[in-house]
């Protein structure tokens, strides 16, 4: 009986010694996590998990530091193993979900959100990141519902607006999405992006003053981002200003060079100005960038016509053909082209197969230059 009693006593003395130092690997852990030496971290967690196998925090803590080393699947297990021991452990369940984001899980990822809001439901960033989550599945819908929620929590929460904003511009919302832009720079004035955001809105809806306002306000607060130049020249553009456009084209591509897209739209504004060589110039930019660039083809190919230089307009129409052999406008360009430098049977030939392909103006046209 006293042998049995010393045993019990020994082992009850143990497992507080057990506990006791599993504490301290724990608190060391945390500490090692703090700044930021997440593999000393997961070492002090492992320890303290050994000596104190239903530590619940410990588990929790570990999968934090394996899910910032990229370890999402021992983070996935380890955020498990605390709520099996500790179900109503909010903290568990949302970075559970946060891992789950990381490998594009949204589905468990939102049913995760959704426990965490269960257990906690004032947890903001639990409606945030299952907003987010719903927004990556296409489910924009619910995503603003979620993001609406969040708001009525914290209202004064510009990165919410924002994302709101971005999903009912994606529904077509434009108003609604610029409304909540305009909320988003009432709280964060100096966010670039927002005013980018809302000069996207605003071209969307044709309100190109509108829209170019938005823009120079996100040059000011940064000068050195290339898209907003590039789309305050189409905002331009739209409105007629072409040598405007031409002059941010210009400089988003001084921020950003080998933008075939840029070349093939500052051509055009030069098209408008009557700069057909600089134009083609351009163009034939557009295209050492993207060979495969058949729009580029077709209107260096135009700007060629204009200029009287038949053989390369007529190599720019054959290439367009070539990619898209279905252009009837390619074929109707490239004979008229032929019929200008003098091969006129040839030129006919591509007249009559535009109207072949669908060119209901072609055979008149054919009619008049083919006699």
């Amino acid at each position: 009986m006293k042998t049995n009693l010393i045993l019990i006593l020994t082992i009850l003395s143990l497992s507080y010694c057990n506990a006791q130092f599993s504490e301290v690997f724990y608190k060391r852990g945390r500490e090692n996590a703090s700044r930021q030496n997440h593999i000393a971290a997961i070492a002090d967690f492992t320890k303290a998990i050994e000596l104190k196998p239903d530590y619940a925090d410990a588990y929790c803590a570990r999968g934090i530091s394996n899910d910032i080393l990229f370890k999402f699947g021992e983070a996935i297990a380890d955020f498990s193993k605390a709520i099996e021991l500790k179900p109503d452990n909010s903290a568990a369940w949302y970075n559970r979900g946060l891992s789950k984001v990381h490998i594009h899980n949204y589905t468990e990822a939102i049913a995760d959100f959704t426990k965490v809001i269960m257990l906690k439901p004032e947890f903001v960033d639990a409606f945030i990141n299952r907003a987010s989550a719903k927004a990556n599945l296409k489910e924009y819908e619910c995503a603003i519902a979620d993001y609406s929620s969040a708001l009525k929590i914290k209202p004064e929460n510009a990165y919410v607006y924002i994302r709101r904003g971005t999903a009912k511009g994606i529904l077509s919302d434009r108003n609604g999405s610029i409304e909540d832009f305009d909320k988003a720079v009432r709280i964060d004035p100096t966010n670039a992006d927002v005013y980018y955001k809302i000069g996207l809105a605003k071209n969307g809806l044709q309100n190109f003053k509108g829209a170019i306002a938005a823009y120079i306000s996100a040059i000011k607060i940064n000068p050195n981002v290339a898209d907003f130049y590039i789309n305050r020249a189409i905002a331009l553009q739209n409105s007629g200003d072409h040598k405007s456009a031409i002059t941010d084209y210009t400089k988003g591509l001084e921020i950003h060079p080998g933008l075939a897209v840029v070349y093939y739209n500052r051509a055009t504004a030069k098209d408008q100005l009557t700069d057909f060589r600089g134009a083609v110039a351009d163009y034939s930019k557009a295209i050492e960038i993207n060979p495969e660039y058949v729009e580029a083809y077709f209107y260096k190919g135009m700007n060629e016509n204009k200029l009287k230089e038949y053989t390369g307009a007529i190599a720019d129409f054959s290439k367009a053909i070539e990619i898209n052999p279905k252009s009837a406008q390619s074929y109707l360009q490239r004979g008229i082209a032929k019929i200008n430098k003098g091969d006129k049977e040839e030129g006919c030939a591509d007249l009559t197969k535009a109207g072949e392909l669908g060119y209901e103006k072609a055979d008149g046209i054919r009619k008049t230059l083919c006699k």
